[in-house]
C-alpha cells in the first residue's frame, strides 16, 4: 500500500501528526490542572490545533512524501540492474 499511493500515505500521516501534536502537549500541559499552562493550553488549543495541522502536518507530509518517492525510485532503479 505504501509504495502505490505514498501521497496519500503521507497525507494521512502528516494530519495525524499534526492534529495529535496538541493533544499530547496540552496532556503533559494539565498534569497539574490548576497550572497555568494547563489553563493557557486549553484557552488557545483550538488555534494551536489549526496551526498545527498546517504547519507540522505540513512539513511531515513533505518530508515522508520525499521519503517514499526516493525509496519507490531506488526500488525502481535496483529493480532494472
Amino acid at each position: 500500500m505504501f509504495s502505490r499511493f505514498p501521497f496519500l500515505t503521507a497525507l494521512c500521516v502528516g494530519l495525524i501528526a499534526g492534529a495529535g501534536y496538541p493533544f499530547v502537549d496540552l496532556g503533559l500541559a494539565c498534569r497539574a490542572p490548576a497550572s497555568e499552562a494547563c489553563v493557557w493550553g486549553k484557552a488557545y488549543f483550538p488555534l494551536t490545533l489549526g496551526i498545527s495541522v498546517v504547519l507540522i502536518g505540513g512539513a511531515v507530509t513533505a518530508l515522508l512524501y520525499a521519503v517514499l518517492i526516493w525509496r519507490r525510485r531506488r526500488q525502481s532503479r535496483d529493480d532494472a540492474a
